[in-house]
């Protein structure tokens, strides 16, 4: 019992961090000026490695209800839907596969290179299809008119379709390289205490 309120208590730690997390973005030139690079993701990635994938899609939940709430910026969730896709994405598929593999630091590079191309692939296909569209209703535009704002940025982003080859997939690249490299060290020291070692 003690166990299950001790964890329950640091994934509520986790998800309240992973939300302050959300307000830290840093632009990319190149990249349109709705996509920027937090690292939101990192909470619930420690919380999915200690403690299994679906806690990590908790604390993904969590940050996600608690934004759309407390922040309230009128996009009727579309954007923390998406964070949540990709955010429950990268951390399931990186840790699935680590937890498959024997624990090393090789794994976890494996595990992590593998969720960063699933979440590449994944918010490609629904920013497509889903979230690029949802995003242009919302702020009662079409989806051309978000590709010639896209288009300040980068000229090559010409359609919807340049837009996620040419931004979309690449940028969930490098957020995903970036959120694994703070990890590991994060991680490596917080590993055995958490564990009781």
């Amino acid at each position: 019992m003690r166990g299950k309120v001790r964890r329950t208590a640091f994934l509520s730690l986790l998800s309240t961090i992973g939300f302050l997390l959300m307000f830290v973005e840093i632009p990319l030139p190149m990249f349109p000026a709705f996509l920027k690079i937090g690292v939101s993701e990192i909470p619930a990635l420690i919380g999915a490695i200690l403690f299994g994938p679906l806690a990590g899609v908790a604390v993904e939940l969590i940050k996600n209800i608690l934004h759309f709430l407390l922040t309230n910026q009128g996009g009727m969730a579309v954007g923390e839907l998406s964070n949540f896709v990709a955010g429950s994405t990268f951390v399931v598929v990186s840790v699935l596969l680590m937890r498959k593999l024997k624990q090393s630091k090789v794994n976890f590079w494996l595990g992590m290179a593998a969720g960063t191309t699933a979440m590449a692939i994944v918010m490609t296909i629904a920013n497509y299809f889903v979230f690029i569209p949802a995003f242009a209703y919302v702020l009662g535009m079409s989806v051309q008119d978000i590709v010639g704002w896209s288009q300040e940025a980068n000229s090559r982003i010409t359609s919807l379709w340049a837009l996620v080859i040419y931004a979309i997939l690449p940028f969930n690249l490098i957020k995903g390289l970036i959120e694994a490299v703070i990890t590991y060290p994060i991680y490596n020291r917080l590993r055995p205490v958490l564990q009781g070692k």
